[in-house]
């Protein structure tokens, strides 16, 4: 394979353990980058962004990321909260006074981000059109029943949480997280990376490949994600109502209308670099105090969708040895769907993010080959 970008030349088996997902067969094309210290080190790319491999995946290639892009929002959110537009504690009614329905009135912006008030999804069938449709999907919402007692509990918001915070966004500054991720982030960091694709960017857009399941593969999961795909399909459970009511159908990720549409919590599209590039410039958009308070965990323990262990603080994952978000403890970010992780480690001051377009079954945190290559860079650090 034709290998892109640039490494520091102590970062080769960084470079090696990159290659090997496409040796492997795990990935067509993909991107990593790495910053330490502030200073990029590792910024490669290669592949395909198509399944017949006749289009080479570029330095300005966009993939999505799918929940790499609930980072991005709770970052919106936490700028919100820094500039005092926006109180965490306070009921989510106060700034959306429908949301009051239906036993929410105690919920607040805190327990949004910290997947923390049971709206995971809805409990009669719903069409899924209404993914498309910003004003019917949050009075959607605002007339829904929580699953569980809000704040006893957590589980993963996989689809309503850009939609919930994004709404309370709006509500407090006039636009929506897409408008503010590129008038307060993106343009003044100059990140190729936006919430919602603008029209005259889908040309660069890769492709993605659902996960391809070998017979006996599921063997191989760890017993939670049985659990979870157990449920996965009843729309009755949390589970399946967080993933399936509605399903998206095949193919959907590929589509214009999903690209195009704003949902803050799975349509991020951009390149490894710019992700990379936003967590080591997070001192420059969040003051200490609402990152560290972003960092404390909030959630620990059995998610409720996810059926594993899972930790959260104010919209990130954090480190935790059942639930690797990164390599070591310290460690927050994000990761996608199919196997792309983004995180940033304080201590060691290192960003770090894979984007793939083939993605991988049975994961909840970095998939194979993002801890791979993570592992590498820190074996040679």
């Amino acid at each position: 394979m034709d290998l892109q970008g640039t490494f520091d030349a102590r970062l080769e088996p960084v470079a090696e353990a990159f290659l090997d997902g496409f040796e492997a067969g795990r990935d067509v094309g993909a991107s990593v980058a790495a910053y330490v210290g502030g200073d990029l080190v590792l910024n490669l790319w290669g592949g395909s962004v198509d399944r017949k491999r006749t289009e080479p995946w570029r330095e300005d290639t966009l993939v999505c990321m799918f929940s790499i892009t609930k980072a991005m929002t709770a970052i919106c959110m936490l700028q919100a909260a820094d500039r005092a537009l926006l109180d965490l504690d306070r009921p989510v009614a106060d700034y959306w006074p429908a949301f009051a329905a239906r036993g929410k009135a105690a919920i607040s912006t805190r327990h949004l981000m910290s997947h923390r008030a049971g709206l995971i999804g809805f409990h009669e069938p719903v069409g899924r059109d209404i993914y498309y449709n910003w004003q019917e999907m949050v009075d959607a919402l605002a007339n829904e029943t929580p699953w569980w007692e809000p704040n006893s509990s957590h589980g993963y918001h996989a689809r309503t949480f850009g939609y919930l915070l994004g709404e309370v966004l709006r509500r407090v500054t006039g636009i929506g997280v897409g408008r503010w991720f590129e008038r307060e982030i993106a343009n003044p960091l100059s990140l190729d990376f936006t919430i919602g694709v603008p029209e005259e960017d889908l040309a660069r857009c890769a492709q993605i490949f659902p996960a391809r399941i070998r017979p006996g593969e599921e063997k191989l999961w760890p017993e939670s994600m049985g659990q979870m795909m157990a449920d996965f399909y009843d729309t009755s459970t949390p589970t399946g109502a967080a993933f399936q009511n509605p399903a998206l159908g095949p193919g959907y990720m590929n589509s214009d209308n999903f690209r195009l549409a704003e949902m803050p919590a799975l349509n991020g599209h951009g390149t490894a670099r710019s992700v990379a590039e936003l967590y080591a410039k997070l001192k420059q958009l969040l003051s200490r105090d609402i990152l560290n308070q972003a960092t404390c965990t909030l959630s620990l323990g059995p998610d409720r969708v996810l059926k594993s262990l899972t930790r959260f603080g104010l919209g990130f994952q954090i480190f935790h040895e059942d639930a690797p978000i990164g390599v070591r403890a310290g460690s927050f970010g994000h990761s996608g769907a199919g196997g792309s992780m983004a995180f940033y480690d304080p201590e060691r001051e290192i960003a770090f993010c894979f984007a793939m377009n083939q993605m991988q079954e049975g994961v909840v945190t970095g998939g194979t080959s993002a801890m791979k290559i993570a592992n590498a860079l820190y074996r040679c650090l």
